[in-house]
């Protein structure tokens, strides 16, 4: 099977389980298995994290922080298609 037939069945399985227990297990399962590869898939360079830590100390320093609309109109290319 393709990926996309893949998904397909699986979610015409998960479709029709109308056990909420199940389905709350069956959400967390997928959603554990989706974070584990997630991290395992992005382990950042010495260099990359610090990076990161520098962008994030730099979050908090306000002359940094734009204006929500100003943002929304940069994103705006992302947010309308």
């Amino acid at each position: 099977m393709n990926t996309l037939e893949l998904k397909g069945g699986m979610i015409e399985m998960i479709a029709n389980v109308n056990n909420p227990e199940l389905l709350q297990n069956l959400y967390e399962l997928i959603a554990d298995t989706i974070l584990q590869k997630t991290a395992e898939d992005y382990k950042l360079t010495p260099k990359q994290e610090a990076q990161l830590d520098a962008d994030i100390k730099a979050s908090f320093v306000p002359t940094n922080l734009v204006d929500h609309e100003l943002a929304l109109q940069k994103m705006s290319r992302w947010l309308n298609p």
